[in-house]
């Protein structure tokens, strides 16, 4: 992976994603897998990148959250349990088919499914159980292991089980936090490891994505939050019929 030009690229897309995730709360590792996916990058190689920009900022926001919510933490192990199985398997599927025609369709497909449910939710309620936290935990780790994104199908799970807004975020950012670094494990095991060039990025950009992550919350109460969703999701949905057309091509 070449830096100079791309790198200020990197840098720019998670500047980006890190605001998102000031304003919003979530959508950092898949707003910046968007972006990435559209520059001539090896997408396995940029993922791991982006799972230790994930790990720095979802650790800090545990850190921070520690105190204020209540953990349910019989429902966070069944879902991480899911994770540990999941994981591996999306990491895989990125390990080996990540610069082919046939991830690119599946990352486009995902990206679009993603944004139709932001424009359009059908009020789905699971029961609260252990074969289907398990399930849902399974499902996002393998969003997880091949597109850093476990993100909203996991919120979604939660919300179903408890409107607590406080104690969703904190399991959210345990659960991301988690199963990020279990893929980083995953990329020693199996993969090519995080090289030193990867590691320099990553210690340049954290200064990029705090400052980033505190802007995109002080505007939070500025502008609105559906509207600003929507434009953000509008950007993934185009994305993901970009990367779908690539495949196709």
């Amino acid at each position: 992976m070449e830096l100079s030009f791309i790198s200020i690229l990197l840098f720019a897309i998670v500047g980006a994603a890190a605001f998102t995730q000031g304003f919003t709360g979530l959508g950092f590792s898949i707003i910046c897998m968007t972006g990435l996916s559209l520059l001539p990058v090896d997408l396995e190689r940029i993922s791991a990148i982006v799972n230790l920009f994930t790990l720095a900022l979802t650790g800090t926001l545990v850190f921070i959250g520690r105190k204020k919510s209540r953990i349910d933490w019989r429902l966070t192990a069944d879902i991480f349990f899911g994770m540990v199985f999941g994981v591996p398997i999306g990491y895989l599927f990125i390990l080996y088919f990540g610069n082919t025609p046939v991830f690119r369709f599946c990352f486009g497909s995902a990206l679009l499914l993603l944004a139709a449910n932001q424009f359009y939710r059908p009020d789905v309620k699971l029961k609260k159980h252990r074969l289907s936290s398990v399930t849902i935990g399974v499902i996002g780790g393998f969003l997880n292991g091949a597109f850093t994104a476990s993100g909203p199908i996991t919120a979604w799970y939660l919300y179903s089980q408890n409107k607590d807004t406080n104690s969703n975020k904190s399991i959210l950012q345990i659960l991301i936090f988690s199963a990020t670094l279990w893929r980083l494990i995953n990329i020693f095991l199996f993969g090519e490891g995080i090289t030193q060039s990867m590691m320099t990025l990553t210690a340049v950009g954290l200064a990029i994505v705090a400052v980033s992550a505190v802007l995109g919350h002080m505007a939070s109460g500025r502008v609105s939050l559906k509207t600003f969703l929507m434009c953000v999701y509008i950007v993934i949905g185009i994305s993901g019929l970009v990367n779908i057309v690539k495949a196709l091509k």
